[in-house]
């Protein structure tokens, strides 16, 4: 059995280099093809893409929004006035000049474009004899003079519609919403937005905007900023690759590789259609910093065959012989942690599982093509130098290493243990603390003092209303909302809310200001009657009223017009993950402390039922039940696929656990940076835990192969791991330096914060675990003393002067 195994690894050999040309040319003609596609490639930010869409709360989201409008796509625009408070003509101006534009654009639903120069816009007013008149509050002229600006902001002040909505409670901004529809580009409501800002904008008055499609613009804006961080990014690579060989054969043979494997990538992701979202950058660069790192492990693998038998083609299936196995069970693993990615009900994640998985899969082409564009670039191995294998200036690192691996092996070894129990102990009080979703104000993907961020903040003080909004919906039969319980509910819930939660409830909307409003003035201004009426007559009384004297756009935001259908809107001061858990449980405690029991889904009473839960902070609850759902499940299933493809490949258990158990660690570490640094788990940072743990396994796999080959019955197992670690031990170190040195470089230049902290975050794993190939790894192996590095069927592994030669015979 040993022979037979031995002879057809043997054979891979013997094909690929018979085949040589042959290889090249299928590789050529393979990688035109996949090159075709790139320009199929779509880039867009999808919203749908985003969100667990088979969640109760976004399909509720779906039904009502079909119904109110509006799914993620409202924009907030508020126009400051910088010295003054905004009632004065050449402000007031601006903000209807503005509205006006925004209500003519073909992008957005214009009966949801709403701000005080709105036509919907009302002042309902009690005339002699009884009349309710519904007048425009400012349109279409701006006042003039100072009677009518008083008018005007008696108006505003005194109605709870107005009031901290659409003008600030200090009067010194107003309020612009709209809603674009869904097939516009957020790239296409960026520009529009700062064509506004730069036509509206200046000395006295400035725009502050928000929204889901404004934030994905500014992403968008970035785009140029990521390929110039990608460019450098590929400078310092050659960078490193030089001062890691110092000879072109080093910097050839890795950057032609990872030009082959970027263009199957892109090319597969413009064939099969399917969109490679901006959010996924950072991925995109890990998966080929990781080909670069492949690459390095293999081409200084080749060069040490090159200097050990000085012939060119029995460098190249040495090496073949040699790396195909390690390399085929780290880019396994690799491709596992993504394709695990797909188990999560996101579309983006799923998207990315595919993409990803089939790019990480190319890098397994790295075992044969690497040794064989080594063949084809001319080098003399007797002039060969690379560094710091040969150098004086490299005995620094191979002592380095040697010191590491004798220390952890001997005298290190209760240290190494203490510092593992620390690291449990610590990693595991605060994976407690580890938050599901957005820790922070504003977005997590911008830096706070970036302006998405600070325009959130400015309007969050000045404005009762606010981005960060949390929907109850009614249905009932036809006629429901007339009953006065229906609206009753809605009001106490508000009520609820506020009491529960003071510190960031900020205030409501719904069609109750409305219905209070007419009340007063029905009742002679008494303050007392600001309330909904108590009975069916009044309610339908005042409901008929409205109906006959608001617009209709106006009411189409709160009510369908068979008025079985209405909503409450609540605004909060921010959807932190805390904060949104404090929301839901109130919502559901006030319908549990009323008795009514949730049924298929919603609270039902005896004129209808209610639902949660939509608006921007619904989504987010949706969202972060599915992360917090998946989150464990493919950390799990991660350690599992190593566990398992490591077993295959050494055909031992013990290999699989030896390789896997010590990931739990890295992770326990990345968790606590997360912890420490306020990063919570999100769609972006999801992907990073789990694929970060299948890359960082790489370098064990290495060390693990290398002892393999060495492995000799008169030898001992600490012999065999400081033998390993000589030359295995700088394949690591250059493998990890390639991948490390780039990603942390994100954290310095990139404008994204979430990109940067990914980087650093991945940085952090990739280091902890190439540290433990040189540490954790050679204690596991000289304590445990595994048999299956003893196995003779793995003496094949061996790349020596055993190994292959151009006869294709058995060199004795």
């Amino acid at each position: 059995m040993t022979q037979k195994i031995k002879t057809d690894r043997k054979g891979l050999a013997d094909v690929i280099m018979g085949q040589k040309k042959g290889v090249i040319v299928l590789v050529v003609l393979l990688t035109l093809g996949f090159g075709m596609g790139m320009g199929k490639i779509k880039n867009e930010v999808v919203l749908s893409d985003l969100f667990p869409l088979d969640h109760p709360y976004l399909q509720l989201m779906d039904k009502f929004y079909e119904v109110f409008g509006g799914f993620g796509m409202g924009v907030l625009i508020g126009v400051e006035s910088k010295d003054q408070d905004i009632f004065n003509p050449e402000t007031l101006a601006k903000v209807r000049d503005i509205t006006l534009e925004i209500e003519l654009w073909d992008e957005v639903y214009r009966l949801q474009t709403f701000s005080m120069a709105s036509s919907a816009a009302k002042v309902v007013k009690l005339l002699p004899g009884g009349e309710i008149r519904s007048e425009n509050l400012m349109f279409p002229e701006v006042p003039q003079d100072p009677a009518g600006i008083e008018a005007l902001k008696t108006n505003i002040f005194t109605d709870p519609t107005y009031d901290g909505v659409s003008v600030s409670m200090d009067g010194t901004a107003a309020m612009i919403t709209t809603s674009f529809r869904e097939d516009i580009s957020y790239s296409r409501v960026y520009a529009k937005m700062q064509d506004l800002k730069k036509r509206y904008e200046d000395e006295n008055t400035t725009l502050h905007i928000l929204g889901f499609p404004m934030l994905m613009g500014v992403i968008y804006s970035f785009v140029g900023q990521m390929y110039l961080v990608f460019a450098i990014s590929v400078v310092l690579m050659v960078v490193i690759l030089f001062l890691i060989f110092r000879n072109a054969l080093g910097i050839i043979a890795p950057l032609t590789m990872l030009v082959i494997c970027t263009i199957m990538g892109l090319g597969f992701t413009g064939w099969i259609q399917m969109n490679f979202s901006p959010l996924l950058y950072v991925l995109a660069f890990l998966v080929g910093a990781r080909m670069l790192s492949n690459s390095v492990q293999i081409t200084h693998r080749y060069i040490e065959e090159l200097k050990a038998t000085g012939h060119v083609d029995q460098a190249t299936g040495n090496t073949i012989t040699a790396m195909w196995k390690p390399n085929a069970a780290a880019v396994m693993t690799d491709a596992a942690g993504f394709l695990v990615l797909g188990l999560a009900k996101i579309v983006l994640l799923q998207q990315l599982a595919v993409i990803m998985s089939f790019w990480m899969l190319t890098i397994g082409l790295s075992g044969i093509l690497v040794p064989l564009i080594c063949s084809m670039v001319p080098v003399d191995p007797k002039t060969l130098k690379t560094a710091p294998a040969q150098t004086k200036e490299s005995h620094w690192l191979d002592r380095m290493i040697l010191n590491t691996v004798n220390f952890s092996i001997g005298r290190g070894r209760p240290l190494i243990f203490i510092i593992i129990a620390a690291i449990l102990a610590v990693g595991i009080w605060q994976i407690k603390h580890l938050e599901v979703g957005d820790p922070t104000p504003g977005s997590a993907i911008l830096w706070p003092d970036q302006q998405y961020n600070t325009d959130t903040a400015l309007l969050n003080e000045k404005f009762k209303a606010s981005s960060d909004d949390f929907s109850l919906f009614f249905e009932g039969e036809k006629g429901a909302v007339y009953q006065p319980q229906v609206l009753k509910t809605l009001e106490d819930f508000s009520d609820y809310m506020l009491e529960t939660l003071p510190d960031i409830y900020k205030s409501s909307d719904s069609i109750l200001n409305l219905v209070r409003s007419v009340n007063y003035m029905f009742r002679e201004g008494d303050p007392l009657r600001y309330q909904l009426p108590a009975n069916l007559e009044e309610m339908t009384g005042l409901l008929g009223q409205l109906k006959s004297t608001i617009d209709p756009a106006v009411l189409a935001l709160y009510m369908d017009k068979e008025m079985r259908r209405t909503q409450i809107t609540l605004y909060f001061a921010d959807h932190t993950s805390q904060n949104i858990i404090r929301i839901k449980k109130a919502a559901y405690d006030f319908f549990k402390n009323k008795g009514i029991a949730l049924e298929n889904g919603g609270f039902t009473t005896e004129h209808g039922t209610y639902f949660l839960a939509g608006g921007a902070i619904g989504m987010e609850i949706a969202l972060n039940e599915e992360m917090r759902r998946s989150h464990a499940v493919m950390d799990a299933l991660v350690l599992l696929a190593i566990f398992v493809m490591c077993s295959l490949t050494f055909r031992s258990m013990a290999a699989g656990l030896m390789l896997a158990v010590p990931l739990l660690f890295s992770n326990l570490i990345a968790f606590t940076y997360m912890t420490f640094a306020n990063v919570g788990l999100t769609t972006n940072t999801l992907p990073c835990s789990a694929v970060g743990v299948g890359v960082g396994v790489d370098f064990a796999i290495y060390l693990y192969s290398r002892c393999m080959e060495g492995f000799t019955p008169e030898k001992s197992y600490s012999q065999v791991v400081v033998e390993s670690a000589k030359t295995a031990g700088k394949g690591i170190i250059f493998t990890g330096i390639t991948l490390i040195l780039p990603l942390i470089m994100w954290y310095a230049v990139s404008g994204l914060k979430f990109q940067a902290q990914m980087g650093f975050f991945l940085s952090m794993l990739l280091f902890t675990n190439m540290v433990a190939a040189l540490t954790l790894h050679p204690l596991l192996i000289c304590a445990i003393r595994p048999e299956f590095l003893k196995r003779k069927a793995n003496q094949s592994l061996q790349p020596k002067l055993s190994g292959f030669h151009p006869s294709g015979a058995e060199h004795g």
